[in-house]
């Protein structure tokens, strides 16, 4: 892996960021496809970058992972293709997702998923103590806020 650039999604970068959910959901064991291929794809479209927040995070002009949030601070979406994880890629998505929202971040994280879990600890995540249910599986609900 190059060099590691974190910066706003551009139309040309829809497409990769709809290939990784659609390989996250087809490799996790715990997640049903609920959503087609064909319908994750149609989600990722330009109107997209004017609703939200949309960072990705790219080496050699590939991009690897990306964060979707609301201008709130709510992450809507948060995925890194599974050969970049553990290489820093989810690390540094967090921490411009936090420079853009410095008041704090929420987020749900799905309560099979222990190994995301880990990861919003040592990102100083808490949990809220809310539970909900999203595809059919449980999620917890966590929080950021800068100390």
């Amino acid at each position: 892996m190059g060099d590691l650039v974190i910066r706003e999604a551009v139309v040309g970068d829809l497409a990769a960021c709809a290939a990784i959910v659609n390989a996250d959901i087809d490799a996790r064991g715990f997640m049903p496809r609920t959503v087609t291929v064909e319908d994750i794809e149609a989600m990722f479209v330009p109107t997209l970058l004017e609703a939200r927040v949309l960072l990705v995070a790219e080496s050699e002009g590939a991009v690897l992972g990306y964060l979707s949030s609301e201008p709130t601070g709510d992450v809507r979406g948060f995925y890194v293709r599974a050969d970049a994880q553990g290489k820093g890629v989810g690390k540094a998505l967090m921490d411009g997702a936090k420079a853009r929202f410095p008041a704090g971040l929420r987020l749900t994280v799905f309560e099979p998923n222990t190994g995301g879990q880990r990861f919003y600890v040592r990102e100083g995540f808490v949990d809220t103590g809310v539970r909900s249910v999203d595809d059919g599986v449980p999620v917890m609900h966590l929080e950021w806020v800068p100390r």
